[in-house]
C-alpha cells in the first residue's frame, strides 16, 4: 500500500528534485538541459529562453532557447518593459507579466546576489491555469540555484560577463 503524501511534502519533494537536477549538471548545456526539465516537467511550460545580462546595454542577447523561435526573440529589450529593467536591476521577486508582452513569466538568474541572466518563460501550457505558491518556489529555486551551476564552467555566459 502507497502511503498519501500530503500536498507540502509534494511540493518538498518537487523542489528537491529540481535543486538536485541542476546540482547534478555536469556542464552548461546539461545545466540549461535541466532548466528545461525543471520548467516543462514541474512549472509547465514548453516555451523559454535565456538571455544573458550584459550590464549597461539594453537589449540582451539570447544564449539558448526551447520551443520558440530563436529568430522571433533573439533579444529581451530592458527598455521595453519597467519589469524587464527591474528583474535585471536584481528585484527579488519573479515578474509575472499580465500585459502584451510575448512572456508569461521572467525570473531573474542570480549569481552570488546578482541578476546574472533572465529566464524568460513564453506561455504556460493550456491546462495550467496559472502560477501557484508552488510554482513560485520553484521559480525561487532557479533564481537563487541555476547562475550556480551555469557558471559552474567557463561558458558562453562567462564569457559576456567579461564582456561588460
Amino acid at each position: 500500500m502507497t502511503p498519501n503524501l500530503a500536498i507540502p511534502e509534494l511540493n518538498d519533494i518537487r523542489l528537491d528534485v529540481a535543486r538536485r537536477r541542476l546540482r547534478e549538471s555536469v556542464d552548461q548545456a546539461d545545466a540549461l538541459e535541466g532548466i528545461r526539465e525543471i520548467v516543462s516537467n514541474l512549472l509547465g511550460s514548453e516555451e523559454m529562453g535565456v538571455f544573458p545580462v550584459q550590464h549597461g546595454k539594453d537589449v540582451l542577447p539570447l544564449l539558448w532557447s526551447f520551443g520558440i523561435d530563436p529568430r522571433k526573440h533573439q533579444t529581451l529589450d530592458a527598455s521595453y518593459d519597467g519589469v524587464v529593467r527591474s528583474v535585471i536591476q536584481g528585484a527579488p521577486h519573479i515578474a509575472l507579466l499580465n500585459r502584451n508582452t510575448p512572456f508569461s513569466v521572467l525570473v531573474p538568474i542570480r549569481l552570488k546576489g546578482q541578476t546574472v541572466a533572465i529566464l524568460a518563460i513564453l506561455r504556460l501550457l493550456p491546462q495550467k491555469t496559472g502560477v501557484d505558491e508552488s510554482d513560485m518556489k520553484l521559480l525561487e529555486l532557479l533564481s537563487d540555484e541555476a547562475g550556480q551551476v551555469l557558471f559552474a564552467c567557463n561558458s558562453k555566459l562567462n564569457a559576456f560577463r567579461g564582456s561588460e
